[in-house]
């Protein structure tokens, strides 16, 4: 009896610690989607977040930027990002189109690295799952 009661706590505590993984999982994806892109061919991309920030410790600053009139990267994480406040549909003088800039970010990243998701359908994979981590 006492053998069971053992056996069912620890597979109590397994399914919690699951649950409590896949959750925690979930509230790390983002949805890179914004309301440019309004004829899209594929969804959007599903972000990892915390894996690049946490995780690799990617530097804010890579990914995120607003730049002064000297060039400087002035952007800190109490500032709003989004990215289509500067980067249009289309180029606007020296910003690049936000596709290409999320592309060029993105992809130049992962192939400098050599891990991570390179191709469409990696990273806007046409069903709703996580995109392939290699990292």
């Amino acid at each position: 009896m006492k053998k069971n009661l053992a056996v069912c706590s620890g597979i109590a505590v397994l399914v919690a610690i699951c649950v409590s993984m896949s959750v925690y999982a979930q509230d790390d994806m983002m949805t890179l989607e914004h309301d440019i892109f309004v004829d899209r061919q594929r969804p959007a991309v599903l972000f990892p977040h915390m894996l690049h920030a946490d995780e690799l410790g990617i530097d804010c600053l890579d990914c995120h930027h607003v730049y002064d009139a000297t060039g400087e990267n002035v952007w800190d994480d109490s500032e709003e990002s989004d990215c289509t406040a500067c980067h249009k549909l289309e180029a606007d003088g020296k910003t690049m189109p936000a596709m290409k800039a999320f592309h060029t970010n993105c992809q130049g990243c992962h192939k400098e690295e050599g891990k991570g998701s390179v191709t469409c359908g990696e990273c806007h994979p046409r069903t709703k799952q996580a995109p392939k981590e290699t990292h």
